[in-house]
């Protein structure tokens, strides 16, 4: 069976329905699914790919897309009236999905990265097109497997990866279908999202330094707004923030 018909026959039909492309090599699926709608598709689709030669992270950071070693995909949908929890709702929804298929607990690194004992095991990222139609794509990058190709991220992030080693069938069908479903979900329930996020965030009490959103500041996590911004204790006071990066100390 195909990947396509695979992940398929795991949807209900009104996620069943959406149009899947699988590629066995793209430069990025983010970017292949921005030429398209510039060129005129209209979301829903979902774009697979098994390598990405120039896979692509927060801020333009280069996101290590090996063969085999990973899953990489986009999901184009419309953009929705609020799209703040758009990210928060992909992670929690990753989280869930690695709980319930590799039965791994991971935590979610405000505000885009799934961890597994403090190493970054997957990435995810929104970009909003407002042109020809308001459309977001989510583009998500796991790491299956270890790679020697992955390097630590900017941030100094240690790499590290689901699966010791690979697995005996293609874990990507059961793991994107299982994504897709949550997330739907969760976007049906906004109520949900933060609760959940707060459960499984990192980090939480821990020292960090925040990097991008403004002038580097250090201080404790405390939690998260409704909206999903960080609040950051530090020696000046709380910082609310919705833009930066967290490093630990």
């Amino acid at each position: 069976m195909s990947v396509i018909n695979d992940l398929k026959a795991q949807l209900p039909p009104t996620l069943a329905a959406i149009s899947i492309t699988h590629f066995a090599t793209v430069d990025s699926t983010m970017l292949v699914a921005e030429r398209q709608i510039q060129s005129g598709r209209r979301a829903p689709f979902l774009l697979l790919a098994d390598e990405q030669t120039a896979g692509i992270g927060r801020r333009g950071h280069h996101f290590d897309s090996p063969p085999v070693a990973g899953l990489y995909f986009t999901y184009a949908m419309p953009a929705p009236a609020a799209t703040a929890l758009l990210t928060p709702a992909a992670g929690v929804a990753l989280q869930q999905t690695v709980s319930r298929v590799v039965q791994v607990t991971a935590t979610i690194k405000w505000v885009n990265d799934l961890l597994v004992n403090d190493r970054k095991v997957a990435g995810i990222m929104a970009t909003f097109l407002p042109e020809p139609q308001p459309t977001v794509l989510i583009g998500v990058g796991v790491n299956l497997t270890p790679s020697a190709e992955r390097h630590e991220t900017k941030l100094g992030l240690p790499i590290g990866a689901l699966l010791t080693a690979a697995p005996a069938n293609d874990l990507r069908p059961a793991l994107l279908a299982q994504w897709l479903i949550h997330f739907t979900q969760l976007l049906q329930t906004p109520a949900q999202i933060m609760p959940a996020y707060r459960q499984h965030a990192a980090w939480l009490g821990r020292t960090v330094t925040l990097a991008g959103a403004g002038v580097d500041q250090r201080g404790t996590v405390q939690g998260f707004t409704a909206d999903g911004a960080l609040q950051l204790l530090t020696p000046q006071g709380l910082i609310t923030t919705t833009t930066g990066s967290i490093r630990l100390v």
